[in-house]
Formats: structure tokens, C-alpha cells, sequence
């Protein structure tokens, strides 16, 4: 595999194009905040929008000197699977970005698009980890944050669902998930691959209304025709986005004023159930519990729900959620990891 040539004059990438030197715009502002110089993975599906990602790394490479290595994950659900990794394989050589195959060994029959994600992400975090890489970049976009919202609206989820998905966090194998494309938009993404590619990867799922996605995707423009545009659906989720701020400040002087870690429990003040409103209480709980539990979801809604009010209670004396035990003690809540007995045969 050639290794990345860094010297700028030698390549023309086309940044005399106005809507490609846009895009790298907007992907160069994000990188240089959160990465600066160190070390990333790009995830490549090998689709248009992926491939316009790794194009935009690969000039902003050439002129930081830094390093990048992209990530192609086979997940064996189509007969045509591995030649399509191997036409990405071949994209991104032509670019000069390194990049690996990685296969998935677990065979996916149900609940395709959740389970092809989980498995991806094992892969990817692993993968960062080996190369002792600390952010791992994918190519969400603006029509991405319009369909989550869409999604999100369906299933009926309330602040934290219906806000925009942010340009970095971290993700449950504790990597940087970085989306430096969040406010570009797909056309653009595909007048990028078209123009510097000769071909790549369409997914067919893409058309298939078996997936929400796909369904709300087609609905876009009807809804569109009644008000609900792109744009203001991004305002609306930018509005969002500022109320989801607010309420996170005073989540996160809630969790600094009434929670204490120690070596093997965690003491919890009983003036988070007595002195803050409903949604903080819960909010600080769902952070506490995914903290500790290392997860990226926390339990069910209902159940923290219960939770909060079973501790509310005067007759309170312990309940148990999401691997933890809380009891009462005095003017605190105790909080310990619940100890299964393992129960022979």
C-alpha cells in the first residue's frame, strides 16, 4: 500500500472548485478544533458521502502533515459485499489514503441495521485502539440530522433524541466520534464523488422501504411541499440544541453538587430528589447510570422513571436498575454494583 505523499503542489484537489472548497471548509474547521495534528480513522462505506470524507482528509493531510488510515468494514449481509469492499479499497488507493478490510464474523439476520451498526463499531473501536488512534471520523451530513429528526419524532423521543447529533462525543469504546460533514449537505457530498471518482458502492437498502430511513427519506418531499423544509427543521433542531444546553449546564451542577464517587459506591444526596426539578433529577440519573455502567444507552425510560419515584417514597429502602443496587442511608442514597449469584446446574 503506497503511504500518503504529503507534498500539496504535487496533487490538484480541485480547490478551485467552489463547492468542493466549500466543503473542505467546513470539514477543515472541525478537524483542525478537535484533532489539530494527531492521528484519526476515517469509516468508509465506500457510498458517495464516505468517499467525499476521505477525499477532504486526504487534502487536509497533504497540507497538516498529519496521518489517517481509513477502515472498510465488510458486513457480509450481500453476495456482492467483498467486491464492493474491494472497489473502496481501490477508491481510496487512487487517493493515496491507506486503508484495511475488516470482516464481520457474526452473521446478522435480524434487526439488520441496528445489529450491522453494532458489529461496526466493535470493529472500528477495536481497530482505533490497535492503532492507538483517539478519533474515528465519519461522514454524517445535514439530510442526516433532517431523517434522525423524522426517526426520532416517530418513536416519540423527547429533548435529548430530537436535538441534532453533535460534531464530536464519545462513543461507547470511549473513542472520538468526529462528524466534520454535519453542515454539508448530500448533494454536495455526491457532486464530490462524481466528480473525482469513477465509480463507487450503492447501496441497495438505500431503496428498500422495509427501513424507516428509507421510507421517511421518500416522504421528504411531500413534507417539504407543506412547510416542513430542510431548512427550517434545521432551525427547529438548532433551537433544540440551545434548550438541550441549558438544561445540560444545570444537569452538570446538579452532578457536581449532589453526587460522590468513592472507592466502592457511589453516595447520591437526597436533595437531588427533594430539591430539583423532575427533568434534572432525571437526567443527572441517566448520566450517572451510563458513567458507571460504561454503556452508551442507559435503561428504559420508564424504567428510571420508577427509580426516581420508588426513591421519592417515605417507605424507600433499595431498588435495583441497570446492573446497580440504590438503597437508603440517612440523608444519602448508596449506590453499589449489583452482585448476581451464579446458579449451578
Amino acid at each position: 500500500m503506497k503511504q500518503v505523499n504529503t507534498n500539496v503542489k504535487k496533487h490538484n484537489f480541485c480547490l478551485d472548485d467552489p463547492t468542493i472548497n466549500s466543503l473542505y471548509s467546513h470539514f477543515a474547521k472541525v478537524v483542525k478544533t478537535e484533532i489539530k495534528k494527531k492521528k484519526f480513522i476515517l469509516a468508509v462505506s465506500g457510498g458517495p458521502d464516505s468517499l467525499a470524507l476521505a477525499y477532504l482528509a486526504r487534502i487536509y493531510v497533504a497540507q497538516t502533515n498529519s496521518q489517517l488510515e481509513a477502515i472498510i468494514i465488510d458486513h457480509a449481509i450481500r453476495k456482492s459485499s467483498a467486491a464492493e469492499c474491494r472497489l473502496t479499497a481501490k477508491n481510496l488507493s487512487r487517493i493515496e489514503v491507506k486503508n484495511t478490510i475488516l470482516k464481520v464474523k457474526k452473521k446478522i439476520l435480524t434487526n439488520i441495521q441496528k445489529q450491522a451498526r453494532d458489529e461496526r463499531y466493535k470493529l472500528m473501536n477495536a481497530f482505533c485502539k490497535k492503532r492507538k488512534a483517539n478519533y474515528l471520523l465519519t461522514a454524517h451530513h445535514l439530510d442526516d440530522q433532517v431523517e434522525n429528526f423524522y426517526i426520532r419524532l416517530s418513536r416519540g423521543s423527547g429533548l435529548n433524541g430530537l436535538s441534532s447529533m453533535k460534531t464530536i462525543e464519545k462513543n461507547q469504546g470511549n473513542i472520538s466520534l468526529v462528524r466534520p460533514l454535519l453542515n454539508c449537505k448530500k448533494k454536495d457530498l455526491e457532486y464530490l464523488a462524481k466528480k473525482i471518482f469513477s465509480q463507487y458502492v450503492k447501496d441497495p437498502s438505500n431503496n428498500n422501504d422495509q427501513f424507516l430511513r428509507v421510507r421517511i427519506r421518500k416522504l421528504k418531499k411531500q413534507l417539504s411541499k407543506e412547510g416542513l423544509d430542510q431548512d427550517r427543521l434545521i432551525k427547529t433542531i438548532a433551537n433544540l440544541n440551545s434548550a438541550k444546553e441549558a438544561l445540560d449546564f444545570y444537569v452538570d451542577h446538579a452532578f457536581k453538587k449532589n453526587i460522590r464517587f468513592l472507592r466502592s459506591k457511589t453516595e447520591i444526596s437526597k436533595q437531588l430528589f427533594t430539591k430539583e426539578p423532575f427533568e434534572i433529577i432525571y437526567r443527572t440519573i441517566t448520566e450517572l447510570i451510563k458513567k458507571k455502567s460504561r454503556k452508551e444507552y442507559p435503561p428504559r425510560s420508564k424504567g428510571i422513571e420508577n427509580l426516581i419515584t420508588a426513591i421519592q417514597r417515605k417507605d424507600f429502602k433499595s431498588v435495583t436498575l441497570g446492573g446497580f443496587v440504590f438503597s437508603n442511608h440517612l440523608n444519602k442514597v448508596i449506590m453499589i454494583k449489583e452482585i448476581r449469584k451464579k446458579i449451578r446446574i
